[in-house]
């Protein structure tokens, strides 16, 4: 099937959206349904059913599956959350047309963009986040479902008939985009004149009962804001307070309350402009006198570490992206599993 029209770059071109007639072969004529295409002054394509609209939402797996079912189906879809660019001009430089969207069977992808005056080709995947990849659309959209829904590597290769390795790669892929989304998003700062943060640091890579091979520590330093329940971890060489004091001084706000225990390296918060409470855990989890505890930000650890320890993978490297994962879905605002899938289908569109 072609999708046909009129496709002229005049500028001055009327910008009302024009309705065509579209043509088609005659396995669909037989059928007696009539296609439509509309053209948009701004996009200048030809789609058929593809209307302009906001970015769909995946509720379920089962919706999903529904979606990745049907081709044009799959194609609005991916148009309609930018995946794919709707806006193609003609690479060959005397010509610069914009592309239509055909349907070719011969393709994987079962359509291509192709240009109405050179007849030249282009895959639908150019220029987006599944150009690099050798996975069909639909099972890198069930990945990408699986990790939004925290489903093991095994689990999702079953689920998607894709290697170990190829989901594993997948995954990193999409942490990295929770690296990208978190440096481009502002500072986090926490805190405030009558707002409690407490701060603590905590190993994540350690030898259980001094036992077995030697793995070297891993400190991590974080803070939690009991009024916004959000939170900062941040990895560190050590403990000293020429680490741990520049964090606080970036993170969090002066005239801050600061709950703590009574390691040396916060001795001189007091000094810089916060409110600092301490609480003696050789004696007591909670302080009788002022009410100071941690008990917040050690409920924290138990979801940072309990995220980290469900993927987790020998190899060092991983444990940035696995924490910068963590935050990205910590800062959602109601960390559905949904949500984080729509979420990352919108990094991954604007890739």
């Amino acid at each position: 099937m072609v999708f046909k029209g009129n496709t002229d770059t005049n500028p001055n071109a009327d910008p009302i959206h024009s309705l065509y007639l579209l043509t088609v072969t005659k396995e669909y004529r037989s059928s007696l349904v009539t296609y439509y295409v509309f053209r948009c002054y701004c996009c200048r394509l030809l789609i058929c059913l593809f209307h302009c609209s906001n970015m769909p939402t995946v509720y379920s797996m089962p919706h999903l599956f529904h979606i990745c079912s049907d081709k044009i189906r799959l194609m609005k879809f991916l148009c309609d959350s930018n995946l794919i660019n709707r806006r193609r001009r003609c690479l060959h430089r005397n010509c610069r047309r914009y592309m239509c969207l055909i349907r070719d069977r011969s393709s994987a992808d079962h359509f291509r963009f192709r240009c109405p005056k050179c007849k030249s080709l282009q895959s639908v995947r150019k220029g987006s986040f599944f150009e690099q990849t050798r996975l069909t659309i639909p099972q890198a959209l069930y990945i990408t479902c699986c990790w939004a829904c925290k489903v093991p590597v095994k689990s999702a290769s079953f689920m998607s008939n894709v290697c170990d390795r190829s989901v594993s790669l997948w995954y990193a892929f999409l942490r990295e985009k929770c690296s990208e989304s978190l440096m481009t998003t502002p500072n986090y700062s926490f805190g405030g004149p009558g707002v409690v943060v407490q701060i603590d640091e905590s190993l994540v890579a350690k030898r259980k009962y001094n036992v077995g091979h030697l793995v070297q520590p891993q400190w991590v330093f974080g803070l939690y804001d009991t009024s916004t329940k959000l939170g900062h971890i941040q990895l560190v060489d050590d403990r000293s307070a020429g680490t741990l004091i520049p964090i606080i001084q970036r993170c969090v706000r002066p005239g801050t309350t600061i709950f703590s225990d009574q390691w040396s390296a916060y001795r001189g918060l007091q000094s810089l402009g916060y409110v600092h409470h301490t609480v003696n855990h050789s004696q007591n989890f909670i302080d009788p006198n002022t009410g100071t505890c941690t008990n917040a930000i050690e409920a924290y650890w138990s979801r940072v570490k309990r995220n980290i320890k469900l993927h987790w993978l020998s190899r060092r490297d991983q444990l940035p992206l696995r924490i910068d994962e963590f935050l990205w879905r910590d800062r959602l605002p109601t960390r559905k599993y949904c949500e984080a899938f729509n979420e990352m289908l919108r990094l991954m569109a604007h890739h």
